[in-house]
């Protein structure tokens, strides 16, 4: 048998059965308009209380996920806007630690040289103040060696020519002989 067929069996079948009274197989057309009145209706009730509410619920939340989207896009803008702030100032503060170092290092050399230079002038000044006292020390002595000495000359000269001169006159005579010699 074939396809064609059976169809036209089947059809020939429920034209028999048409004159049966309805049931579950067999729905009469009343009872067909009120179930497809009952599902419009309730359709429309879904639709009112339950479709829109649902609809809303989630364009809401569509809403707030499309909002928490933006704020975390520009949230990470802002980060990556904060993270080279910081990198700058980690550069910058980097230079000006490098600068003041540098600067440190340039005043400490500078400050070493200029209490070096300091000590070579007072090392010279105590060297000078040696050298005076010194210098004057050693004519002090020559002049107490000049003095003793016409002391001295005067006495043996006077012995030696046992005659009395006056020390005065001796001394001046001391003094020329020390000055040519």
């Amino acid at each position: 048998m074939s396809k064609d067929n059976l169809l036209v069996e089947g059809l020939e079948e429920s034209i028999e059965h048409h004159d049966q009274p309805s049931g579950f197989i067999n729905p009469d057309a009343t009872m067909l308009f009120l179930t497809w009145i009952t599902f419009f209706l309730l359709l429309a009730v879904l639709y009112k209380y339950a479709w829109k509410p649902i609809l809303a619920a989630l364009d809401h939340r569509e809403k707030h996920i499309e909002d928490a989207v933006k704020n975390a896009d520009q949230i990470k803008k802002e980060l990556e806007e904060i993270d080279a702030k910081c990198r700058n100032l980690i550069a910058e503060a980097e230079e000006k630690s490098k600068a003041l170092i540098e600067r440190s290092k340039k005043a400490a050399h500078e400050a070493a040289k200029h209490i070096e230079q300091k000590a070579r002038e007072e090392s010279q000044i105590l060297i000078e103040n040696a050298q005076r006292e010194i210098k004057n020390e050693v004519e002090k002595a020559r002049a107490n060696l000049r003095a003793e000495s016409a002391d001295i000359i005067v006495k043996l000269a006077s012995k030696i020519i046992e005659e009395n001169l006056d020390e005065e006159k001796n001394k001046k005579l001391i003094n020329q002989y020390i000055r040519e010699i």
